[in-house]
């Protein structure tokens, strides 16, 4: 029996996009995988056991993506040209990225916790996340921080001033003066407020990949770290020769810091 591991994976989205791994790998081969790490985002997954000792090990966070070694070798000025994109293409999700690795049908295309799925909507409850990472990586072609600015937070509220607003994340995260569930201890506390909005706004964080989970949840995902051109000209969810974009699954909107849409996001103020 695979055992698997994500100790690659530090961040709490990184983590998440793992989650449709053991569903997809047990509906290719009819194995359960094995947990090693224990990590949380397994905990009521069907498809993992523990405790076992396994056959192979893999540390799935870590695998050579179909096309990605190419990447690294290119010219730096030639990496990000519209033809560039004309020219190449995309995976339709993470997990048919993951599951071309090994050759596999995607039978689940989203992260999945197996909890709270039943539970209802709660059809004017908008959960929301100010506060990512507060690192730039140029070479990623960032140029601010994943923060939502007092502008759009106060579109935000003024948009749904009629709606059950939650705030989710860290304890220091920028305060919205909403409803204020930051710094909860229990990660599936987190889990279960998100699992009954009826729409999440946030940044680029593991908020939203959290609601990812829950499909029925309308996402809007707020790239507020990227400049206007690099959102015209490079911003490609999916594409299989940047493994930096890989991460943007094309399952959610996108919208930007500016007052007019940019590729594939719209302004904030259509948020």
């Amino acid at each position: 029996m695979l055992g698997i591991t994500i100790r690659g994976a530090i961040g709490l989205g990184d983590k998440i996009q793992f989650a449709s791994f053991p569903e997809n790998y047990y509906k290719n081969t009819g194995q359960k995988v094995i947990d090693l790490d224990r990590v949380w985002i397994f905990d009521h997954n069907p498809y993992v056991v523990r405790d076992q000792e396994p056959s192979e090990t893999i540390d799935i966070s870590k695998l050579n993506w179909p096309l990605k070694r190419a990447y690294k070798y290119w010219p730096i000025r030639a990496r990000f040209t519209p033809k560039h994109y004309k020219d190449k293409p995309t995976y339709f999700s993470i997990a048919d990225r993951t599951s071309s690795i090994f050759n596999h049908v995607t039978y689940l295309r989203h992260p999945r916790l197996y909890q709270f799925e039943d539970l209802p909507i709660i059809p004017k409850r908008i959960v929301i996340h100010t506060t990512g990472k507060q690192l730039i990586v140029k070479k990623r072609g960032e140029d601010g921080f994943k923060l939502l600015s007092p502008e759009i937070i106060h579109h935000i509220k003024e948009t749904y001033k009629d709606y059950e607003i939650i705030q989710v994340g860290s304890k220091d995260d920028d305060d919205a003066k909403v409803i204020d569930r930051r710094g909860l201890e229990s990660i599936w506390d987190v889990v279960k407020i998100i699992s009954q909005a009826s729409m999440f706004i946030g940044v680029d964080s593991g908020p939203s990949w959290i609601a990812a989970c829950y499909p029925r949840i309308f996402r809007k995902k707020i790239i507020v770290q990227h400049p206007l051109e690099f959102l015209r000209n490079e911003f490609v969810p999916m594409h299989k020769l940047n493994p930096h974009l890989h991460w943007h699954d094309m399952s959610c909107l996108y919208f930007n810091r500016f007052k007019e849409d940019a590729g594939v996001t719209y302004s904030y103020l259509k948020l």
